[in-house]
């Protein structure tokens, strides 16, 4: 696993440029007797029986950019004794790797004669980072789902529940003015009238907590107003990155910020819902029975997790969290290892519970 993973790690996969690994993966299902099919960057295949419970396995091929503060080439793989550092090693590419060996183990009891029970399905996907052009747009191609595993570094810690993201603008009016013309406690300062809204936000009542994600909550990311040094500006905009959790629909947050602030309150994407499985799903017992001692949590983090409306899923992997996104980001052998032996039980406990 750690030599097929330094493979994937030196192919650039950044978002939308996942092609090279898409071709990659294609070709290493393939000469495992797997029949592949593909859409854009995105590939996917089944194993199984051919019939129902029919079991999503997904993770995503395409990283983000690396950030500065890499010790070496971040497409170079560097192996370590039983760590492997290189872009994506750890999200997602260790996922990718886990659960190709899984799907792979099984592909060959199967030839071996042994009955499944259902059906894996296995989608290797693009543009997670972006929640772009990736498993949102296939999920109608890839038939019935009962369940799914969705693949990214959570130290193997079942994650039930995560959290969505609501990015709202606000607008603050004024009047423009002269300054020297214009006492402050006169002037109808739209930056003024942002930064009330603002603290507004600071003491707004998000609601009760959620058992497994917390409170919602926000931060505001940026800030725009003014067209000279000279002019009292009559025109502020700043956006809010919103973090919410099940407890609350986005439209009924945006209907009390609304009637919280002064500012006109526009919301720029709303589609990326918080989502949450029930413990007591197939599933989650399933990987529960697989990996005994393990606890269900919330996941602050998004992930393709959001695309599967009313599919029971539950977001799992190796690696940790900590480590995406970061310099010299890397994964353990032993940590391969375990997601992988992880990720064949859970779908054989699966299918053989449903």
């Amino acid at each position: 696993m750690l030599e097929r993973l330094a493979r994937y790690v030196s192919i650039r996969s950044i978002s939308r440029e996942e092609g090279r690994l898409a071709d990659t993966v294609t070709a290493d299902l393939a000469a495992a007797g797997l029949h592949v099919e593909r859409v854009g960057n995105n590939v996917w295949c089944e194993s199984g029986d051919a019939r129902r419970p029919r079991l999503l396995l997904n993770s995503h091929l395409d990283t983000v950019p690396p950030g500065s503060g890499w010790t070496g080439d971040p497409w170079t793989p560097r192996i370590d004794g039983d760590r492997l550092t290189g872009l994506g090693a750890n999200d997602a590419k260790g996922c990718v790797v886990a659960m190709m060996e899984a799907v792979l183990r099984v592909q060959a009891s199967l030839a071996r004669g042994e009955r499944l029970g259902g059906t894996i399905v296995l989608a290797l996907t693009a543009e997670e980072e972006l929640s772009g052009q990736g498993l949102g747009t296939i999920v109608p191609r890839l038939g019935p789902l009962d369940a799914a595993l969705v693949g990214e570094p959570t130290s193997l810690v079942p994650m039930i529940a995560q959290r969505g993201l609501l990015v709202l603008k606000g607008r603050a009016a004024g009047r423009t003015a002269h300054p020297a013309n214009t006492p402050p406690d006169q002037a109808a300062n739209a930056i003024i009238a942002a930064l009330r809204d603002i603290m507004r936000l600071a003491e707004f009542d998000w609601g009760p907590a959620h058992p497994l994600l917390g409170r919602t909550h926000a931060n505001v990311t940026r800030i725009a107003g003014g067209v000279a040094n000279n002019v009292i500006p009559d025109s502020c905009e700043f956006v809010v990155d919103v973090r919410t959790t099940p407890i609350e629909s986005h439209a009924a947050l945006v209907a009390r910020l609304r009637a919280a602030l002064d500012c006109e309150l526009s919301v720029h994407s709303d589609r990326l819902v918080p989502v949450e499985t029930r413990p007591d799903e197939p599933i989650v017992q399933a990987c529960l029975r697989a990996l005994p001692g393990a606890v269900p949590a919330g996941s602050p983090a998004m992930s393709d997790m959001v695309f599967l409306a009313g599919v029971p899923a539950v977001k799992i992997g190796p690696g940790d969290t900590r480590r995406s996104h970061t310099p010299d980001e890397y994964v353990l052998g032993s940590e391969l290892a375990a997601g992988a032996a992880a990720f064949e039980r859970m779908i054989r406990e699966f299918l053989r519970s449903t």
